[in-house]
């Protein structure tokens, strides 16, 4: 990555990988020059979550950040014991509710890209910092140190995150849809919940790929942005 290149964001994936590809080629990413950091969730919902989990593998290789989601989390948890032959079914029934049929569907009985990608998902950091921005799945929860924060708030927290932090840092979440955020009287002047939103320190990528929305590419701290 070049020194004085830019720093982009991308949301939630969600197994979307042509959105992905196509957001990518929009924004004319080019790992020599830019930095690019992923917010998680590459899994789940959409048809391709393998394939997604391969490109973002290959990214990481050319120099992007790729974060650890609540969706990784729950497939990890989900598959912990399958080679003992013990399966948590509560953690199962959680995954396959949250698209984790498709995804599991989509290895094929491929058990060596399915490890691989675990042991992927096992190495992602909970977060990242660069250029002053902190880089999260969900967010953090106000006036708690980075370093107490739990796993939970990291890849789950929506309400607290969203009503109450106001700073100073920036934070660059994904997880919560900007769709979702309309019910909240904070963002009253959403005029296309589409598009992403900055609010008091917070940038909400996730612009709902996974619901037929667009998939986000931000580009920080311009503001300027792509979607497929």
């Amino acid at each position: 990555m070049g020194t004085g290149g830019r720093l982009l964001v991308m949301g939630d994936v969600h197994g979307q990988y042509s959105k992905m590809q196509k957001a990518l080629a929009l924004a004319d990413y080019d790992p020599a020059r830019d930095r690019l950091v992923l917010l998680g969730d590459y899994i789940d919902r959409g048809p391709e979550s393998w394939r997604v989990v391969e490109a973002v593998l290959g990214l990481v290789a050319q120099g992007a950040v790729a974060l650890y989601g609540n969706h990784e989390d729950m497939m990890l948890r989900a598959l912990a014991n399958r080679n003992r032959g013990r399966l948590s079914a509560a953690d199962v029934e959680q995954w396959y509710a949250n698209g984790g049929e498709t995804t599991i569907a989509g290895y094929r009985d491929d058990a060596e890209t399915l490890e691989r990608h675990l042991a992927f998902f096992r190495s992602l950091p909970r977060w990242h910092e660069e250029r002053g921005f902190l880089f999260v799945h969900a967010g953090i929860r106000p006036e708690v140190a980075l370093a107490r924060q739990s796993l939970h708030d990291l890849i789950w927290i929506r309400e607290p995150y969203i009503l109450d932090y106001e700073g100073p840092q920036d934070v660059v979440s994904g997880h919560t849809p900007t769709q979702y955020l309309t019910r909240y009287e904070l963002f009253p002047d959403i005029a296309d919940p589409a598009k992403p939103i900055v609010r008091a320190h917070k940038f909400f990528i996730d612009t709902g790929a996974a619901w037929g929305g667009p998939l986000t590419i931000m580009d920080l701290p311009t503001q300027k942005y792509w979607q497929a």
